[in-house]
């Protein structure tokens, strides 16, 4: 466990998203698969999180199998299938006898799928091409632009049918992003606030990050990601110039992860999925 987890007091994160017709946020988008009281709000919450590029999104969607409503539980295993969750497979066999047959065919096509990519590996539904990665805090280093773009390409390919393209020039590219083929968004990125302040006998130190997506090839802004994130830790601790530097990579870490939990909508929305 790093020194600054045994001492810090507070983590604070946000996130937001702008574009032309935000999103709801995944826990957001949960609640209401869980607990709308109209079926047509839980069955749009169902597909949703199907677009949701991430694992989180599964456990709710198993759990909308077992929804009253047939649309619902129609709509849950076709959002399983479009997650790519392996791990459903089982618990969708045993829904191959409900008493819907609309929901029967939901269920056999989603094992269908989820086995065949269970062989051939998971589909990419879009492509990542990271940008340019600046350093606006005020905070004169170089190494804070190759964080943001270490961890941003880090993370952007642990989402769910998401690959982050080699870098310009690359073989690996092929002819992607060409008719017909995986569409491409660009993302590019900016550290807004690093900073460190004195609250009492702590110091708080925060970020902000935000990520601009551009739709391609014409690079037209599609949407806006902002994560921020906060830790305090005691005086004492961040006197030592390398434990002060390793919180600040933790709070900037933090506020990546904060921002990427409302990118996945933002992506499609981008690549006109």
């Amino acid at each position: 466990m790093h020194w600054f987890r045994r001492s810090l007091l507070t983590l604070a994160l946000a996130c937001s998203v702008s574009s032309a017709a935000a999103s709801p946020g995944l826990d957001e988008l949960c609640d209401q698969l869980k607990n709308g009281t109209d079926f047509r709000v839980r069955v749009a919450a169902a597909l949703e999180l199907g677009r949701s590029l991430t694992g989180d999104a599964a456990e709710p969607l198993r759990a909308a199998l077992n929804d009253a409503n047939a649309s619902v539980r129609a709509a849950a295993a076709a959002a399983l299938k479009n997650l790519g969750d392996q791990g459903a497979i089982d618990l969708l066999k045993a829904h191959r006898g409900d008493n819907s047959e609309a929901v029967r065919a939901q269920v056999r096509g989603a094992i269908k799928s989820l086995e065949e990519e269970r062989k051939t590996g998971p589909k990419t539904k879009l492509l990542v091409k990271i940008g340019s990665m600046r350093n606006a805090s005020g905070v004169q280093s170089k190494r804070i632009e190759n964080e943001l773009a270490d961890s941003s390409r880090r993370r952007f390919g642990e989402l769910r049918g998401v690959r982050v393209l080699a870098a310009e020039g690359s073989e690996s590219n092929g002819d992607a992003g060409k008719p017909g083929k995986v569409p491409v968004v660009m993302v590019t990125g900016n550290v807004s606030e690093l900073k460190a302040s004195r609250e009492g006998a702590s110091i708080r130190y925060s970020a902000s990050v935000e990520y601009v997506l551009h739709t391609m090839p014409e690079q037209a802004i599609a949407a806006t990601v902002t994560g921020r994130a906060s830790a305090t830790a005691s005086e004492q601790d961040t006197r030592d110039t390398s434990k002060l530097a390793e919180l600040r990579r933790s709070v900037l870490e933090a506020a990546i992860e904060s921002a990427l939990k409302r990118a996945p909508p933002a992506l499609l929305a981008a690549a006109r999925l």
